[in-house]
């Protein structure tokens, strides 16, 4: 059972002797495997959840860089599916309400905390998270490909971009268009332009982390959202893209090529994220028809087998 194997659980207190206690009470429960781990600061946290460094989380809401509900909601921006617990010095039902519904859990006070109360909440908390994941991916997931959709896309987009504003931190949008998907599906069948999908859909969780947002908003359109990108990361994006594209065209037997044309918007906070993905999209188009012109130039327009 999901009880018994390890269970990362990311401890958010700066008080020293509170996290002592609370790791403390993690790790003598009997019958589960609780790996607690400590920061002391929001911006701590985040950096570990980015880095998927948690299954669950334990926030006090007095942190030295942030208090309140401003915890909750930039943690949900982060980490969306890490399922979290807030704590608190002194009841205050407007405050645990607020909490609640931005998305925390459960709201737990300090000085009533047991081994066991706390345990409860960890684990119903947990699995609370992944029954509203699975409810949540049935809109927000593309069914082909298991990537976001375009609603699930923008909705999380935007809170990213929000929170990247706050911060002054730099976002990128890659928007990925799938070359000749016509021709795959007209010559192989649509079963197989469907497995072309999917593993295009590889091409991306390969190129971008697991912070990064990752969709299919099309047809054939893919999107990918960078947190802490910058104009020069540009080069290395369409490098990264181009070297697991070769990749997997290079493998024997290939009846056809794998070709993305890709745009990419560097995001301010100043414009809609609509906007800003029609201007990806607006880049990403100006690359296909220079690419068409090419392959035309060539004598190589509507063969996309390898050479």
């Amino acid at each position: 059972m999901w009880q018994t194997q390890p269970i990362q659980v990311l401890v958010v207190v700066n008080d020293h002797a509170d996290a002592r206690r609370l790791i403390e009470m993690l790790r003598g429960v009997a019958g589960h495997n609780f790996r607690p781990r400590r920061a002391h600061r929001l911006s701590e946290a985040l950096r570990l959840l980015e880095d998927g460094g948690a299954d669950a989380a334990l926030f006090h809401l007095q942190l030295p860089d942030a208090q309140g509900v401003v915890i909750v909601s930039e943690t949900q921006c982060i980490a969306p599916s890490v399922p979290l617990v807030v704590l608190s010095d002194r009841a205050d039902d407007s405050l645990a309400a607020a909490a609640l519904q931005e998305g925390a859990q459960d709201f737990l006070i300090m000085g009533d905390l047991t081994e066991g109360l706390l345990v409860r909440s960890l684990c119903h908390a947990i699995a609370r998270q992944r029954l509203q994941t699975r409810l949540r991916s049935l809109s927000l997931n593309d069914e082909l490909t298991g990537l976001y959709n375009r609603r699930g896309f923008v909705s999380l987009a935007e809170n990213r971009q929000k929170l990247a504003a706050r911060e002054g931190a730099h976002t990128s949008l890659i928007f990925g268009d799938f070359d000749d998907l016509k021709y795959v599906n007209d010559t192989f069948g649509h079963p197989e332009g469907d497995r072309a999908l999917q593993e295009m859909a590889d091409v991306f969780r390969e190129c971008f982390r697991a912070s990064d947002i990752v969709a299919r908003i099309g047809g054939d359109e893919f999107c990918a959202l960078l947190a802490d990108a910058s104009e020069s990361s540009e080069i290395l994006i369409r490098d990264r893209l181009r070297r697991s594209l070769e990749a997997r065209n290079s493998r024997p037997g290939r009846a056809y090529r794998l070709s993305l044309s890709v745009g990419i918007a560097h995001l301010n906070g100043s414009a809609g994220f609509e906007a800003q993905l029609a201007h990806a999209d607006a880049e990403m188009y100006m690359q296909k028809r220079n690419k068409r012109a090419r392959e035309y130039a060539a004598g190589a327009l509507h063969k996309p087998f390898p050479a």
